[in-house]
């Protein structure tokens, strides 16, 4: 449990401070990748609270300055979008127990499912979309143009599963070298 909670707080900084330090935006590309790690062989419940919890991290992290204005408002909208990260955190653990190819593309569309839900719903709350963190980074923004800032966001977590399912992949065969 322990290791759960440093890759909670690990994917919570490395996600927080492309939007505090704009320059720091390549540690989006990978700062789903230890929550991932974190939710293996977990139930369903767990990957949720674990999600959840990255959610609390990253919004205050994220829209600390709504103290500001009101600090009720600033708490029940933290718990609120962290609902976001936490349904995710479900899903993905439903599915990334199927070994399919195409878990590289449902797992990033889930997440831009959320995310523009999250933009419409409830008079919507479109800040701090993952491919906002990307705006200093030109060669990624490009396809923007066409997807708009969902299409980099997919980009994004699509990097973050693969990064996860090749370490899974590596560590596999390193365990079954092993065996031999």
């Amino acid at each position: 449990m322990k290791k759960d909670i440093s890759f909670v707080f690990l994917s919570s900084l490395l996600l927080i401070f492309p939007f505090i330090w704009s320059n720091l935006w390549i540690l989006a590309w990978f700062g789903f990748a230890p929550l991932f790690f974190a939710i293996q062989n977990k139930s369903k419940g767990q990957a949720f609270l674990l999600f959840y919890l990255t959610g609390v991290i990253f919004w205050f992290g994220t829209i600390y300055w709504l103290t500001h204005v009101t600090f009720a408002g600033l708490i029940i909208l933290v718990l609120y979008l962290s609902l976001y990260f936490g349904i995710f955190g479900l899903l993905v653990s439903i599915i990334s127990y199927k070994p399919l190819a195409i878990n590289y593309l449902i797992i990033p569309s889930l997440w831009i499912i959320l995310e523009y839900l999250r933009s419409h719903l409830f008079s919507g709350f479109g800040w701090a979309l993952l491919g906002y963190s990307q705006y200093l980074n030109l060669p990624a923004i490009q396809i923007a143009d066409i997807t708009g800032v969902w299409g980099v966001s997919f980009l994004v977590m699509m990097v973050n599963v693969c990064i996860w399912k090749i370490i899974l992949e590596a560590r596999g065969k390193r365990q079954e070298a092993r065996k031999f």
